[in-house]
């Protein structure tokens, strides 16, 4: 018996060290852990709370960076069309412009474009599940654009 209650510390053990989860802290910046990412971001909700929950700190009054986000912008083009001519399918490009300066305001990037596309088959028989289509379509390019503004921020502070 006393063997099975080592065997199941060690296992307990093992799956809470492999759970990957990482106990917070805030973003930190090349050597010096002790240095927190504090920023001030021009942006939309959405993009701020990815920010916060990738680790770096708002505060609009005492930041090192200052970072800008216009968008994301959504433009639809026709892919294709039927026999008869009508659009059949399209073509969702989302995209953002970054600007991000330093806190005495000298402009590090101007105007970085991220955009990613995605096609999209319209049937006119449902035109409320292609319109939940294209949202989550929407939805996922602006996930995507999300991750691409975080990872570029991290890789030029």
């Amino acid at each position: 018996m006393n063997n099975f209650k080592i065997f199941s510390y060690c296992i307990s053990f093992i799956f809470l060290a492999s759970c990957g989860y990482k106990l917070g802290g805030l973003e930190t910046i090349g050597e010096n852990q002790g240095k927190v990412a504090v920023i001030k971001i021009l942006s939309n909700q959405n993009f701020k709370q990815s920010f916060i929950n990738a680790g770096f700190k708002i505060n609009n009054n005492e930041f090192m960076y200052s970072i800008s986000i216009e968008g994301p912008n959504y433009t639809k083009e026709t892919t294709s069309v039927t026999s008869n001519a009508t659009e059949n399918e399209f073509t969702i490009t989302g995209t953002i412009l970054i600007t991000l300066e330093d806190k005495d305001g000298s402009t590090l990037f101007r105007n970085k474009i991220f955009s990613l596309s995605k096609d999209h088959k319209f049937s006119s028989s449902s035109i409320n599940s292609s319109e939940s289509e294209e949202n989550t379509i929407k939805n996922d390019i602006k996930k995507y654009l999300e991750i691409q503004a975080i990872n570029f921020v991290r890789s030029k502070i």
